[in-house]
């Protein structure tokens, strides 16, 4: 790819990690609007799903038949367990915790591709899952250690959902040598929605409280076409422009924008301790990216 091919690819990769990044404080402000977390998840993947089979069917980049593909809907299904999973955790913890656990999947995928696909670690990568690690351990423990507490239970939920999201990033690593970004990217939104009426259907029968006030549904649409539908559209068309490793450089991009906007816009604060894990933990995502380029880079993927 040329120069300016390439600088494209980099400014739509910046621009999908900026949007990312609002999804977090997005999610924690539309969660107070509705009676079921859950309900709301699958809404926001609802309109994503309309919007996007749209704007993919119109580019005919689009094949029904990866549907027809049982890893897919497996992938599906583990993207939908971590938004579960983070949408539970967003219960119990902050939006900018959540962020800085959710991406520490940097770190789970160095270390499953060590197992999956006997990748070496390298002295680089070995200190970043070192000082991830250690940076978790004082983000969660801000104000000290407590299983009784409800948002040390959050952080735990949160940071469970970064490991599924590591794990849908080495079978997406897989399929797509068989199918383009935006194809692949497509239809896991599709199955997502797909796996997530599931819950959404028992907790109907269940009596879950289903109300949806009318500023939730701003939440949602947002949610839906700008960070689920757009913003993967955009990752998905700047990854074929960019190796996997400065893709994910990049995408530390949306840790600060949910940082900023937590603190900014919903009054939230990380104190002295959970700071300084919270710059081990992007040093941690940093390192393990970019350490040892010549592996073959795995490439990250959110919708």
């Amino acid at each position: 790819m040329d120069r300016r091919g390439h600088s494209t690819a980099i400014m739509l990769t910046v621009f999908a990690s900026l949007i990312w990044g609002t999804s977090f404080p997005g999610v924690k402000w539309g969660l107070n609007f509705v009676g079921n977390d859950i309900l709301f998840l699958w809404l926001r993947f609802a309109v994503a799903t309309v919007v996007t089979l749209s704007i993919v069917l119109w580019l005919k980049k689009f094949s029904f038949s990866v549907l027809g593909k049982p890893v897919v809907w497996l992938i599906g299904g583990v993207n939908a367990a971590a938004f579960v999973t983070q949408y539970v955790g967003l219960n119990y913890t902050t939006a900018s915790k959540t962020a800085l656990l959710v991406d520490i999947n940097v770190v789970a995928v160095a270390i499953i591709s060590y197992f999956v696909f006997s990748e070496r670690i390298g002295s680089k990568r070995a200190f970043g899952i070192a000082s991830g690690v250690a940076g978790v351990v004082m983000i969660t423990g801000e104000g000290g250690f407590s299983f009784d507490r409800s948002e040390f239970v959050g952080d735990l939920l949160v940071y469970g959902c970064g490991w599924l999201w590591a794990l849908f990033i080495i079978l997406n690593k897989k399929m797509l040598a068989h199918y383009s970004a935006v194809e692949l990217s497509s239809s896991v939104i599709v199955t997502s929605a797909v796996w997530l009426l599931i819950p959404v259907t028992y907790l109907y029968f269940a009596g879950a409280d289903f109300t949806v006030e009318t500023p939730a549904w701003f939440a949602i649409i947002y949610l839906g076409v700008i960070c689920t539908s757009v913003a993967i559209l955009l990752w998905a068309m700047g990854l074929e422009g960019v190796s996997a490793t400065s893709s994910a450089t990049i995408m530390l991009l949306e840790i600060v924008t949910a940082l900023v906007i937590s603190m900014s816009l919903l009054g939230e604060s990380l104190g002295p301790f959970a700071a300084i894990g919270a710059a081990l933990v992007l040093v941690s995502v940093y390192l393990v990216a970019s350490g040892d380029r010549r592996s073959k880079s795995t490439t990250m993927a959110h919708t």
